[in-house]
């Protein structure tokens, strides 16, 4: 169960890092293919932890 805790804490910290990081960046329109990449990033970084 700890060990679970941690890992949702883990993902907490990530999500809010995330959006925080979102947050603070000026919205500029970027080209579709600009915009999967960053995503496809993203999710990497999930499954890196």
């Amino acid at each position: 169960m700890n060990e679970q805790h941690a890992l949702i804490e883990r993902e907490a910290h990530h999500q809010i890092t995330e959006r925080v990081a979102r947050a603070s960046t000026p919205k500029v329109r970027s080209s579709r293919r600009h915009q999967v990449a960053r995503g496809l990033r993203r999710f990497a970084d999930r499954l890196d932890g």
